[in-house]
């Protein structure tokens, strides 16, 4: 399978079409967000008749529904075998290190991290304070939370990301394993950070303009949604709690969302760096980049 990772707005999912139709493949997104069902806007998610190519692991879950990593490495492995019996190439693509890891990594979870959660968790540190964060965590893991000082914030962060991104204890950790689900190259998009910050800028003005807030009203009056849930601690959805709650205007969580959104990504950033081996790193126009992909697959051997 070909993967192609990178941080938010850098364009994978464009460059991952290109690469799918050129060579008789399908998409397989790697977005913890974009599983969830109505989130559609705040996600960026782009349908499969735009696209112009089939797409798994999108649309999977409601957005009331906990989804875990080890729920998506199982459908997603279904898919990815579903789509090699039709003799078609997966093209694993996305921005969720978690997720990645899941389909090639024979390290236990608890030994990678996800960029995304650890802001989300952060953020909530800075916001609840540390003793909050320990609570919670006694919730989801007694044996980890006896061991670990609310003051000890470091571990406290990873030991509640592990338990938050898998769905299970972090104390349970250690011992699970994977294998590969199928050979696969690395592609990772590595933008200049100008550019990239430049493109979540626009990006983010699209979504407003197409109804962001709409969408975020609706997820909270038709869906009965609460900003505790796990879907709406996203980027793009958490920003909206204090503007329904009156405490601030819609420039307020515009500013917000760029704000997570540039720091997310210089996570992710750093985060394809160092996590993966020998992964190539690519740049350039989505064209460029997706026939820079095809090139290098059709010249590789197997």
């Amino acid at each position: 399978m070909i993967i192609i990772g990178g941080p938010t707005a850098s364009g994978k999912t464009a460059v991952a079409a290109a690469v799918a139709k050129a060579l008789n493949g399908e998409i397989v997104s790697a977005d913890s967000m974009q599983v969830y069902k109505g989130m559609d806007i705040g996600t960026a998610k782009t349908s499969d008749a735009e696209l112009g190519v089939r797409q798994h692991m999108v649309d999977v879950v409601e957005p009331f529904e906990n989804f875990t990593v080890v729920d998506y490495r199982e459908r997603a492995e279904e898919a990815i075998k579903d789509i090699e019996k039709r003799r078609k190439l997966p093209v694993v693509a996305g921005g969720t290190g978690f997720y990645i890891t899941s389909l090639i990594s024979e390290c236990g979870y608890g030994n990678q991290s996800d960029p995304q959660i650890q802001a989300q968790l952060r953020g909530d540190l800075e916001r609840l304070g540390a003793e909050s964060l320990h609570k919670r965590l006694k919730e989801l893991d007694p044996v980890s939370a006896d061991k670990i000082h609310y003051n000890n914030t470091k571990r406290l962060i990873r030991a509640l990301e592990v338990c938050l991104a898998t769905g299970k204890p972090f104390s349970d950790q250690q011992n699970i394993r994977y294998n590969p689900v199928s050979p696969y190259i690395m592609f990772v998009i590595s933008p200049e950070r100008a550019q990239l910050y430049n493109n979540i800028e626009k990006r983010l003005d699209s979504m407003f303009e197409m109804g962001l807030e709409a969408e975020v009203r609706g997820l909270i009056e038709e869906k009965n949604l609460d900003f505790s849930m796990q879907s709406m601690q996203g980027i793009g959805y958490k920003e909206w709690k204090p503007y329904f709650e009156g405490e601030c205007g819609i420039y307020d969580v515009f500013e917000a969302i760029k704000k997570n959104t540039k720091v997310y990504a210089k996570r992710q950033q750093t985060w394809f760096k160092h996590q993966y081996q020998n992964p190539i790193f690519i740049s350039g126009t989505a064209g460029q980049m997706a026939e820079a992909i095809i090139n290098y697959y059709k010249n590789t051997n197997f």
